[in-house]
């Protein structure tokens, strides 16, 4: 090992120690995101609807002049901003950007060309990576925003609860409806002080994560 290193140029030890940590750390960050770790779960605490008011008129509709939209709006259009622009500058572009870079530049310098072209051609490697590894994270970032959407678009609907629903918010009810896509299975939780057993109609008000807060009707 001692002889492999002694035989190395200075540019290349650089390479090589710019290689080896990065590519461990994408292994790292790999198995990572198929672990699912860095995820947000069902018990999500903070309400993505609020500000909207699902008070009823005495006719049963919900009334428009109640629906405070400002912050409907807000959301939405911080949402667009967010998930519509290419983040180049983050940790997984960085380090599939350097990794991408010294292997490929290790690469050509090993097999005799010379170092300004080996150079460039591993930096313009690695800008392409980043760039890949941005639009990807781009498309599951407008994935998750087009999911969170689909669930609050059950806000105001009747479903049935499925399994029964603990009082106080606590976790382990179902309910099931009908939606345009066909028939939905979400986790549901209410605020009342009673358990809302199996069978009960009920309307949801709110989505806490990919949960539903519903009330009886």
């Amino acid at each position: 090992m001692n002889a492999w290193w002694e035989g190395l140029s200075g540019v290349l030890r650089v390479l090589y120690v710019i290689a080896i940590p990065s590519t461990l750390l994408l292994v790292v960050q790999t198995v990572m995101i198929v672990l699912g770790f860095g995820e947000h779960g069902t018990d999500a605490n903070p309400s993505d609807t609020s500000g909207i008011d699902f008070d009823m008129d005495a006719g049963g509709d919900i009334a428009l002049d109640d629906i405070d939209l400002s912050d409907v709006v807000s959301d939405q259009n911080g949402a667009g901003a967010e998930f519509g622009t290419l983040k180049l500058f983050t940790l997984q572009g960085i380090v599939a950007f350097l990794t991408t870079f010294s292997w490929v530049a290790i690469c050509f310098l090993k097999g005799g060309m010379q170092l300004m072209p080996s150079m460039f051609l591993g930096v313009l490697a690695g800008a392409v990576m980043m760039f890949v590894v941005a639009k990807l994270l781009q498309v599951s970032a407008k994935l998750a925003e087009n999911g969170t959407f689909r669930i609050k678009s059950t806000i105001g609907e009747t479903a049935l609860v499925y399994v029964m629903i603990p009082e106080k918010g606590e976790n382990g009810g179902k309910v099931t409806l009908t939606m345009e896509s066909g028939f939905v299975e979400l986790s549901a939780v209410t605020e009342g002080d009673v358990p809302i057993p199996a069978g009960t109609a009920v309307r949801i008000t709110d989505v806490l994560g990919d949960t539903v807060v519903v009330e009886r009707i």
